[in-house]
Protein backbone atom coordinates (compact mmCIF):
# COMPACT_ATOMS: atom_id res chain seq x y z
CA UNK A 1 0.00 0.00 0.00
CA UNK A 2 1.18 3.99 -0.54
CA UNK A 3 0.35 6.91 2.12
CA UNK A 4 -0.18 10.28 1.27
CA UNK A 5 -0.40 13.30 3.74
CA UNK A 6 -2.14 16.09 1.98
CA UNK A 7 -2.50 19.76 3.76
CA UNK A 8 -3.15 22.76 3.30
CA UNK A 9 -4.66 26.30 4.22
CA UNK A 10 -7.98 27.78 3.99
CA UNK A 11 -9.39 31.09 4.60
CA UNK A 12 -12.99 29.50 4.69
CA UNK A 13 -14.33 28.39 8.43
CA UNK A 14 -15.19 24.67 9.03
CA UNK A 15 -18.69 25.24 9.08
CA UNK A 16 -18.45 26.90 5.84
CA UNK A 17 -16.71 23.69 4.41
CA UNK A 18 -18.52 21.45 5.93
CA UNK A 19 -21.41 20.79 3.06
CA UNK A 20 -18.57 20.59 0.30
CA UNK A 21 -16.13 18.85 2.13
CA UNK A 22 -19.44 16.07 2.93
CA UNK A 23 -19.97 16.16 -0.90
CA UNK A 24 -15.79 15.47 -1.80
CA UNK A 25 -16.08 12.96 0.84
CA UNK A 26 -18.32 11.37 -0.79
CA UNK A 27 -17.15 11.53 -3.77
CA UNK A 28 -13.64 9.97 -2.42
CA UNK A 29 -15.74 6.74 -1.90
CA UNK A 30 -15.90 6.35 -5.46
CA UNK A 31 -12.26 6.64 -5.92
CA UNK A 32 -10.35 3.75 -7.13
CA UNK A 33 -7.81 2.35 -4.64
CA UNK A 34 -8.22 4.55 -2.00
CA UNK A 35 -8.49 2.60 0.91
CA UNK A 36 -9.51 5.28 3.57
CA UNK A 37 -8.85 8.94 4.12
CA UNK A 38 -8.03 10.25 7.77
CA UNK A 39 -9.24 13.96 7.78
CA UNK A 40 -7.31 16.18 9.67
CA UNK A 41 -7.35 19.68 11.10
CA UNK A 42 -5.30 22.05 13.34
CA UNK A 43 -6.18 25.88 12.89
CA UNK A 44 -6.45 26.92 9.56
CA UNK A 45 -4.69 23.98 7.78
CA UNK A 46 -6.88 20.83 6.54
CA UNK A 47 -6.10 17.55 5.09
CA UNK A 48 -5.95 14.06 5.10
CA UNK A 49 -3.98 10.80 5.63
CA UNK A 50 -4.94 9.00 2.96
CA UNK A 51 -4.08 5.13 2.42
CA UNK A 52 -4.09 4.07 -1.74
CA UNK A 53 -3.78 0.08 -2.89
CA UNK A 54 -1.12 1.10 -4.53
CA UNK A 55 1.27 4.25 -5.78
CA UNK A 56 -0.33 4.25 -9.35
CA UNK A 57 -3.60 4.42 -7.32
CA UNK A 58 -2.09 7.36 -5.68
CA UNK A 59 -0.80 9.61 -8.39
CA UNK A 60 -3.99 8.58 -10.58
CA UNK A 61 -5.89 10.69 -7.76
CA UNK A 62 -3.50 13.52 -7.37
CA UNK A 63 -3.81 14.08 -11.22
CA UNK A 64 -7.17 13.39 -11.25
CA UNK A 65 -10.15 16.28 -11.99
CA UNK A 66 -11.02 16.07 -8.14
CA UNK A 67 -7.64 17.29 -6.60
CA UNK A 68 -7.39 19.72 -9.79
CA UNK A 69 -10.69 21.62 -8.76
CA UNK A 70 -9.15 21.31 -4.87
CA UNK A 71 -6.13 22.45 -5.75
CA UNK A 72 -7.69 25.66 -7.70
CA UNK A 73 -9.79 26.81 -5.30
CA UNK A 74 -9.14 30.17 -4.03
CA UNK A 75 -9.74 29.40 -0.78
CA UNK A 76 -7.37 27.32 0.06
CA UNK A 77 -3.49 27.78 -0.26
CA UNK A 78 -0.13 26.12 0.88
CA UNK A 79 -1.17 22.71 -0.38
CA UNK A 80 1.65 19.93 0.39
CA UNK A 81 1.37 16.58 -0.98
CA UNK A 82 3.83 13.86 0.84
CA UNK A 83 4.09 10.38 -0.30
CA UNK A 84 5.10 7.31 2.03
CA UNK A 85 5.12 3.70 1.57
CA UNK A 86 3.37 2.07 3.75
CA UNK A 87 5.00 -0.60 6.34
CA UNK A 88 2.00 -3.38 5.53
CA UNK A 89 2.96 -6.20 8.11
CA UNK A 90 3.19 -3.35 11.00
CA UNK A 91 0.11 -1.86 10.03
CA UNK A 92 -1.90 -4.91 9.81
CA UNK A 93 -1.07 -5.69 13.49
CA UNK A 94 -2.14 -1.93 14.51
CA UNK A 95 -5.37 -1.78 13.14
CA UNK A 96 -4.42 -0.05 9.89
CA UNK A 97 -7.02 -0.75 7.02
CA UNK A 98 -5.83 -3.16 4.95
CA UNK A 99 -6.60 -3.28 0.87
CA UNK A 100 -8.83 -5.19 -0.85
CA UNK A 101 -7.51 -7.59 -3.37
Amino acid sequence: MHAVLITFKSSASLDDLKAPFTDYANALRGVTGLVAKTWIREGSTLGGFHIFASRQDAEDYLNSPMVAGLTANPAFSDFQMRHFDVLDELSAITGSPQAQG
